[in-house]
Parts: structure tokens; C-alpha cells; sequence
């Protein structure tokens, strides 16, 4: 592990700790989930930790912030009101470090971990739909006009804003967070997040595969994960368990962490 997973790996063990406490529900999720099952911790050439949590647990994991201590800090819209994310952050205040690409320095940043929440899916083609268009507003709204995803979606995104005032911003958020929740009977879920959400689809998960956490290995550690993973791992990402080519296998994006204004 590298410095910068280790200080991860302690965030991680400080989530599970809180949300055992409390009876909060997470699930090692994408790479991390993947991780777990292929290298029983983190993939080699990945850099963070990712996991998902019901939006109704999500919601409550800022209660609980004097348990995490000072030095960890669980970062949300509710919490900061400067953070441009639909999902959460639980960060390490006590560590800084450098996100590179190339020789040029993207960000200065702690180190965290990703919550992503989920939600019930409507049962009906139609009806989620209706929710990814949902969550694009939402998006577009918490985190203004896309960067990297094209100059149409940028200037589609642009009209989107031109329709609500800025005044109004925080209400209508708010009616968007309340809408993408699904409360009549579901049987599946969907995070209505990442590179699998397009214009009109999103991933679903059967939502038994989110029920009761199964225990897995990560890093010689054991922590929660989806009570099917080879099934949800096969849904998102095929044959998982064969590697990807060399040439696929290192991030464009490096972490480096800072040590006394020195780069480790």
C-alpha cells in the first residue's frame, strides 16, 4: 500500500466503526468492492476507496461527526456549504496531499473516501427515466455546468441553469433531493451516479443484493460489502475477474501525499 492508501484504509476502518454503532448500512462498492474480491485490498493502480450507503443512512452519518473525532470530518452539502457533490466525503483533516496529472498539480486536497448514496428504483421503465432526469438537474444544480464531459453537455447544462433563479437554488434543490426518493414498493436499486448513468438509463441492482452486508476481505481487514458481489460485479462490470490490458492499468491521476511542504 502506498501512503496515501493506508491513510484511506484508516478512514474506512473509522466509517465501519461509526456506522456498527449505529446500525448505518455501507457497502464496499466499484473498485473497491472489485478490489476486495480480485486482490483482497485495493487494485494495484487505483487510489481511493469507494463505498455506497442508503440515501436514509447516508442522511444521518453527519449526525455522528463528534464520534469521528477531530481529526476525520464527514463532508456533505449539510456540512459544508461549499462542497459541490451530490455524494459525501469522509476526509482526514490531519494530511494534505497533491492530485497530479502528469507534472501538473490538479488540486491540493485531504485524503477521503467516497459515500455514494442509493436509492429504491421505480419499477417501471418510464418511471426511472423520469428519476435520471431527476438526478441530472440535481447534479447540474449542487454542481453547476460540467467540466469534462463534453461541449454539448456543457451547453445543454448552461440552458438548464438559465431556467432557475439562483435566489431559489437551495429550495429547488431541496424538491430535487425529496424527488429522486422512490417510497412505494421497489425491487431494485440504483446509485444514479458515475459513468454508467447516461441521458435516459442508469444501472439497476436487485435489491436483494443490497440486503444483509457479507463480510470481505480488504487489506487484512474484513468490512461490509453487497450481500451478492459477484453479482453485482458481474452486472457492472462483466468478466471482472480478468485483468485489464498493461497499457489500461495506470490512472492518469496520481496522488501524492505532503509531508512538511514536501512531496512524498
Amino acid at each position: 500500500m502506498t501512503e496515501v492508501q493506508k491513510l484511506q484504509l484508516e478512514i474506512l476502518i473509522k466509517l465501519d466503526e461509526v456506522c456498527h454503532r449505529h446500525q448505518l448500512r455501507y457497502y464496499l462498492a466499484y473498485g473497491s468492492c472489485l478490489g476486495s474480491v480480485r486482490h483482497q485490498g485495493f487494485i494495484p493502480w487505483d487510489h481511493d476507496i469507494d463505498v455506497l450507503m442508503p440515501i436514509e443512512d447516508a442522511k444521518k452519518l453527519s449526525r455522528y461527526q463528534t464520534e469521528f473525532g477531530k481529526r476525520y470530518f464527514v463532508r456533505s452539502r449539510e456540512t459544508d456549504c461549499s462542497f459541490g457533490s451530490i455524494g459525501m466525503h469522509v476526509v482526514d483533516r490531519s494530511a494534505e496531499l497533491y492530485v497530479k496529472k502528469g507534472n501538473k498539480i490538479l488540486e491540493k486536497t485531504n485524503p477521503y473516501i467516497d459515500v455514494y448514496p442509493y436509492y429504491d428504483c421505480p419499477r417501471t421503465k418510464a418511471g426511472l427515466v423520469f428519476k435520471v432526469w431527476h438526478s441530472h438537474l440535481y447534479k447540474i444544480l449542487v454542481s453547476g455546468v460540467p467540466q469534462n464531459h463534453g461541449i454539448i453537455s456543457k451547453a445543454a447544462a448552461g440552458m438548464v441553469l438559465l431556467f432557475f433563479r439562483k435566489k431559489n437554488r437551495e429550495r429547488d434543490i431541496r424538491r430535487l433531493e425529496e424527488g429522486l426518493s422512490y417510497k412505494r414498493k421497489s425491487d431494485s436499486i440504483c446509485d444514479y451516479f458515475g459513468e454508467d448513468v447516461s441521458l435516459c438509463s442508469a444501472i439497476t441492482y436487485d435489491k436483494n443484493w443490497f440486503s444483509k452486508p457479507k463480510k470481505m476481505l480488504f487489506e487484512g481487514l474484513y468490512f461490509d460489502g453487497p450481500t451478492e458481489p459477484d453479482k453485482y460485479l458481474t452486472k457492472r462490470y462483466g468478466n471482472y475477474m480478468t485483468l485489464p490490458p498493461v497499457h489500461e492499468r495506470n490512472s492518469e491521476v496520481r496522488y501524492e501525499l505532503i509531508k512538511n511542504g514536501v512531496n512524498q
